[in-house]
């Protein structure tokens, strides 16, 4: 009996897609410290591809979404205070226009 058990999800280095052909694969089945390579072939090319999907599946389902747990989420992170304290104002010079006091100083207001 033989199991390729992929620990960690690391499954491109136990189960490789053969170079020079879209059927064939290398599975690499361990027993404690031994270790032996199989190979694994399919007469369909549909069936081949269906097993590649399967272990893009595997990858994006189980080990994607393993790292995307460990990964710290913006709403447990402390969110940072940028309001305003006390006391603190924002100067916005715009280009081109006059300030509402020199505007005011030349006797041009608002009202006309």
């Amino acid at each position: 009996f033989a199991q390729c058990a992929i620990p960690g999800g690391d499954y491109n280095s136990y189960v490789e897609r053969v170079i020079d052909s879209s059927r064939y694969f290398v599975l690499k089945i361990t027993n404690g410290d031994r270790h032996a390579f199989i190979g694994l072939g399919f007469e369909d090319r549909n069936d081949a591809f269906d097993f590649n999907c399967t272990l893009a599946d595997f990858k994006s389902t189980w080990i994607d979404r393993e790292k995307e747990a460990e990964m710290p989420t913006p709403s447990s992170m402390p969110a940072k205070d940028l309001s305003l304290k006390e006391g603190q104002t924002i100067k916005i010079n715009l280009p081109g226009g006059k300030s509402r006091r020199s505007r005011e100083a030349e006797g041009g207001g608002y009202g006309g």
